[in-house]
């Protein structure tokens, strides 16, 4: 009221506020990343939570560079072409006491017979060196070893070894180092090189002590820097997970981890998760690339990138940029449809690139038959949608404590609030989610949708909101018939 009612002395006066009227229409869930990993063992920083403002090079600057965090904030925040365009928060883990570092070797023998140059391949990170004609192996490692060391970005560190070897030691403590991969590339004659995999990196930080942190904000996705087959890792984020999709809390999230295994290794870690809704695996099968960098590319080349823009949308990018796995490594249909029964999703090989292919949960829980509810990350982004805006309608300041009254009573008071308005505002937001390809059936929604004040509890609200998710193509089946044409 733009004049009190108190005001008596002739007066003209005029409100402007802002009313929405529109009550019930469909907004997007805005995507938000956290990430969980180690930065370096030899870095002393804090457990404090820190706020990406777009940099990679701000958080080698803070974690170490070549740390997991750091590779990872590579892929979020590129020297060229798009980035994050959500918001990324870094959780980071300390290392754990006793912590061990994982190591390898590289090793060369013989003499150079001829020039050229050799390319070393370190967890993704990739140095060359000129080699000469003549060069004995301790010349050419010791060239290596200096491009090594040249290179702040590799996850790790150069150092000398025995006779003829480089030790190769990760720069972050725990099993993470074991994802390391290494491999040489040469056009040298005469010079043979062997590479030793990292191997012996022990004892993790509690990923609980991140996950403890995330309160009041709303989450979407958790990208975890390290193995998904780390111990007890995978019940970890579900415990946590599976609380934040619980009723009070209404903040789901889906936690993501890289992984570059085949069908038997990832499927040996799924298959025994059946009740698994919040772990997914992003694959890229045999790539030579560290697992959660493959998973911060599809972050941004896809999965969160179209989440935001189209939730209804299913997931179909490239990993550009990244090393895919040999053609003899990818997998044929029937090994790929075995895996997403299994709960682990998939890759495919368009050209020289990885593409994403199935994109699930673990999830695959015998009662529900081929088609489980919760496999598809798709559609566990239409539900976090669907749940962000039946928060925005019951949770509007309008609503909080309003006179709660029945459909037949008459009433003056404009704050009132009965049944029939709530239903009008939720069958807006079926239109609406229909409209966005969401939902789909929007006369279904309409025929069971369910207001009504609780029948003990006056000052209780109850809501029956049934909708039908949307679907994805995933399988498209063409007959096609052929003949020949004879003439009479």
């Amino acid at each position: 009221m733009s004049v009190s009612p108190s005001a008596v002395s002739r007066v003209t006066g005029v409100g402007v506020q802002y009313k929405n009227f529109n009550a019930g229409a469909a907004a997007m869930l805005p995507q938000r990343l956290i990430v969980i990993g180690v930065g370096n063992k030899d870095v002393v920083y804090t457990e404090d939570k820190y706020e990406c403002e777009g940099s990679a090079s701000e958080v080698g600057e803070r974690f170490g560079f070549g740390s997991p965090l750091h590779l990872a904030a590579k892929q979020l925040y590129p020297m060229s072409g798009s980035g994050a365009s959500f918001p990324v928060t870094i959780y980071p883990l300390a290392n754990a006491s006793g912590a061990s570092q994982a190591q390898g070797t590289i090793a060369a023998t013989g003499s150079a017979t001829s020039s050229g140059s050799a390319r070393v391949f370190i967890g993704g990170i990739i140095v060359s060196v000129a080699i000469a004609s003549g060069d004995t192996a301790a010349v050419v490692l010791g060239k290596i070893k200096d491009a090594i060391e040249g290179e702040l970005d590799m996850p790790v560190s150069a150092g000398n070894g025995e006779d003829g070897t480089i030790t190769l030691t990760a720069k972050a403590a725990g099993t993470v180092g074991n994802l390391i991969k290494v491999f040489v590339e040469s056009t040298v004659a005469g010079i043979v090189f062997t590479c030793e995999q990292l191997t012996g990196g022990a004892t993790d930080p509690d990923v609980e002590t991140a996950l403890n942190k995330v309160k009041a904000i709303w989450e979407t996705a958790v990208l975890f820097c390290g193995d998904y087959k780390a111990a007890g890792v995978l019940d970890k984020f579900m415990v946590w997970g599976k609380d934040r999709w619980s009723d009070l809390v209404k903040m789901p999230v889906i936690v993501f981890h890289g992984c570059t295994d085949d069908y038997g290794t990832r499927t040996g870690v799924t298959e025994g998760r059946a009740d698994d809704f919040i772990n997914a695996l992003v694959t890229s099968v045999g790539s030579p690339e560290l697992p959660y960098v493959i998973a911060a590319k599809a972050m941004v080349n896809d999965i969160l990138t179209t989440a935001d823009a189209n939730p209804a949308q299913g997931y179909k990018g490239l990993l550009e940029g990244l090393v895919a796995g040999a053609d003899s490594d990818q997998e044929l249909y029937a090994v790929r449809n075995q895996s997403v029964m299994k709960g682990a999703s998939t890759n495919i090989k368009t050209g020289s690139v990885a593409e994403l292919n199935d994109i699930i949960t673990m999830y695959h829980p015998a009662a529900e038959g081929k088609y489980p509810s919760r496999r598809y990350v798709v559609d566990i982004m239409k539900l976090m949608n669907i749940v962000y805006n039946c928060r925005l309608l019951m949770e509007a300041d309008d609503l909080k404590g309003a006179p709660l009254i029945g459909d037949a009573d008459v009433t003056s008071n404009p704050k009132a609030i009965q049944p029939k308005t709530v239903k009008t505002w939720f069958l807006n937001l079926a239109r609406s989610l229909c409209d966005k390809a969401i939902c789909q059936d929007f006369e279904f929604t309409k025929n069971n949708l369910d207001v009504k004040i609780d029948s003990e509890n006056p000052k209780r609200l109850n809501v029956k909101f049934p909708v039908k998710l949307s679907g994805n193509v995933e399988v498209s089946s063409t007959d096609l018939y052929f003949g020949f044409y004879i003439g009479g």
